[in-house]
C-alpha cells in the first residue's frame, strides 16, 4: 500500500538531475496524496529570523489535480500549532477541527477548504527543523493509520536529505 521505493526513486531522479528541486517537491506532494489516499499534501518552510512563518513551497490538491504555493502561516495567528510542532515534531489530528494543536486553523483554513483531518511532520536538516510536510483529508474525518504516518515521516526525511544535498 505505501511504497517507500517511490520516495527513493524520486530522490534518485533529483540526484541524477532529472528533476529540479521545485519539480521534486511537486512530485513528492503528489506521491504523498497517492500513497496515503489523501486529498491534499503540502511542503512548508520556516522563514523569518525567529522561524515564525511557514510558507508553502508546494501543495498538491487531488480534487483538481493542481499545485499551488505561496500561502503563509504566522505563529502569532497559529501559536498552538507552531508550539506543538516544535515540541512534538509530529501532529496527528484525525479531527483537526477539535485537536488542540490544529483547531486554531478552523476559521481561516480548515472550514473554508473543507479539511477535517491532517498529519504534519517536521522536515529536519542536521536536527534543525526547516519545514513541515502535511497531509490532509477533506469532506470527512479520517483516522490516520500507522503506515500513513510512517510514509509521511519517510517523505519528510527524504525531503530533509534533498535539502541538505541540494538546498531549498
Amino acid at each position: 500500500m505505501h511504497d517507500a521505493g517511490l520516495l527513493m526513486n524520486l530522490f534518485k531522479m533529483l540526484n541524477e538531475g532529472k528533476l529540479d528541486m521545485p519539480k521534486f517537491q511537486q512530485m513528492l506532494t503528489r506521491a504523498i496524496v497517492q500513497e496515503n489516499a489523501a486529498s491534499r499534501a503540502g511542503i512548508w518552510f520556516y522563514y523569518g529570523d525567529l522561524k515564525d512563518t511557514l510558507t508553502c513551497s508546494s501543495l498538491f490538491d487531488a480534487s483538481d489535480n493542481h499545485w499551488s504555493s505561496g500561502d503563509s502561516l504566522h505563529e502569532d495567528d497559529y501559536h498552538a500549532y507552531f508550539e506543538t510542532l516544535r515540541e512534538a515534531r509530529v501532529i496527528v489530528a484525525a479531527d483537526a477541527r477539535s485537536n488542540p494543536a490544529t483547531a486554531c486553523f478552523n476559521e481561516n483554513y480548515l472550514e473554508p477548504l473543507n479539511i477535517y483531518s491532517r498529519i504534519d511532520c517536521s522536515v529536519e536538516v542536521d536536527g534543525a527543523q526547516v519545514g513541515v510536510v502535511s497531509c490532509e483529508q477533506t469532506a470527512q474525518v479520517r483516522e490516520w493509520t500507522q503506515p500513513d504516518l510512517q510514509f509521511l515521516q519517510q517523505a519528510a526525511a527524504t525531503l530533509g536529505l534533498a535539502i541538505k544535498k541540494f538546498g531549498i
